[in-house]
């Protein structure tokens, strides 16, 4: 059976899907079968992956879709899954955003993604959720539908501030929907070593959550490269592997694989 890892954050911008793709690709430099579900409407794991995502068919969209109806099939699933690289996705399009008001009414409604991933989990050591920057039914989906919870906070204000309710709703859900759940842990993004802001969320962090919450220690460091991987629709594992970006995400690789040990 697989781990299903969320990484989630209400704020946008805190590389979020930058960090899905590279951790993903992380295990797979480890040997794992891995799947990214792209639960955002945005469509950013394929679109940074080379695809053009609202161009694909088979995607998410139409599994919750055909969840809702009928309930889906291992076989109709990986009709879904495209495989690039070392890692599998089954990507999501603009349609998704449609979707909040037929999962609103559709019978166990909180756990269609569950029911999917269900189907599959069989196949694969991890599969990774890239959640939206949202508080909607996709996201309560991704998170009945998962083992653990990985929070990646950008070194902003904003993004710090947010923590706060994000944990509150991963508690609500533990409470009522999915008492399994466990946060992995919280990790920095978009690090500026030189500058008081990036040093001072670092501290607050640590301060506020890190007795109850596992912080990292390694910290994702602000790149102009790790945006530079859209253009070659590829991970930044595959593209710079000596980068510091590509480091730290094997570092905080290697912490979530020493975890399980």
């Amino acid at each position: 059976m697989s781990e299903v890892i969320s990484l989630i954050n209400l704020k946008g911008g805190v590389g979020k899907t930058v960090s899905s793709i590279n951790i993903a690709y992380s295990f797979a430099e480890f040997n794992k079968k891995v799947l990214i579900v792209d639960a955002d409407s945005q469509g950013n794991i394929a679109t940074s992956l080379g695809m053009i995502a609202d161009e694909l068919d088979n995607t998410l969209c139409d599994l919750i879709d055909e969840a809702i109806a009928d309930g889906v099939t291992e076989q109709r699933v990986v009709e879904c899954i495209r495989q690039v690289g070392k890692v599998d996705i089954i990507p999501a399009n603009s349609v998704l955003a449609e979707m909040d008001y037929k999962v609103m009414n559709a019978y166990r409604r909180e756990y269609l993604l569950k029911d999917i991933i269900s189907t599959i989990e069989h196949l694969y050591d991890y599969i990774i959720i890239d959640c939206p920057p949202s508080l909607s039914l996709i996201v309560t989906n991704a998170l009945t539908a998962s083992n653990y919870v990985l929070i990646p906070v950008e070194t902003q204000y904003l993004s710090f501030e947010s923590l706060r309710v994000m944990l509150d709703t991963i508690s609500m859900i533990q409470k009522k929907l999915n008492r399994e759940l466990q946060i992995k842990g919280i990790f920095l993004t978009k690090y500026q070593s030189r500058t008081k802001l990036s040093q001072g969320i670092r501290e607050k962090v640590y301060e506020i959550y890190g007795k109850d919450i596992k912080v990292f220690e390694e910290y994702i460091p602000y790149s102009i490269k790790a945006a530079e991987q859209t253009l070659y629709g590829k991970s930044l594992i595959e593209l710079a592997p000596d980068n510091p970006v590509s480091v730290a995400y094997m570092n905080i690789t290697k912490e979530l694989l020493a975890d399980e040990e």
